[in-house]
């Protein structure tokens, strides 16, 4: 009887202990997959060019200030058409666009024609920087674009609503 009751107990044991292990397989596989899910996610946590709002950050590496009252300079590039339209600080403007992989020209853009003292002067550097653009990249959530000699010239950032 007591060996009867050794064998029972040990085969609880053996029980337990298998259970047991096989949890933490099961637990240390769900990890990976979390860390795995995470780096997929960073990967592909890079925003689209196209119908995406981006809000302008810098011109040439001096960042861009925009006051409390006044709208952020930005653009859009819109996949109908491949029609592009943003706000240069005064005025809204608007254009076609090529690209191709990481090429990327600005057609002619046209814009609307008000007077802004304070920011005239930004928003022309800001559309001759457009109109020099000849490719981009896409680091995460910012779009550089880059002129012919290969220099970033503009960086943007995306903007979601929410």
């Amino acid at each position: 009887m007591i060996n009867a009751f050794i064998n029972m107990r040990s085969i609880s044991v053996l029980f337990f202990l298998i259970s047991f292990f096989l949890s933490l397989q099961v637990m240390a596989n769900n990890n990976n997959s979390d860390e795995a899910n995470k780096s997929d996610e960073n990967a592909s946590s890079s925003a689209e060019l196209l119908n995406t709002y981006w809000r302008l950050t810098e011109i040439d590496g001096v960042p861009v200030v925009t006051k409390q009252e006044q709208r952020e300079m930005k653009l859009t590039l819109r996949v109908e058409e491949n029609k592009v339209n943003g706000f240069g600080g005064c005025n809204s403007f608007f254009g076609t666009y090529t690209h191709d992989v990481h090429a990327l020209k600005f057609g002619p853009l046209a814009a609307t024609r008000k007077f802004c003292a304070d920011r005239m002067d930004q928003e022309s550097q800001f559309f001759k920087l457009l109109s020099e653009t000849t490719s981009y990249t896409i680091n995460g959530q910012e779009l550089h674009l880059i002129d012919g000699q290969g220099k970033p010239v503009l960086k943007l950032e995306a903007v979601y609503l929410k």
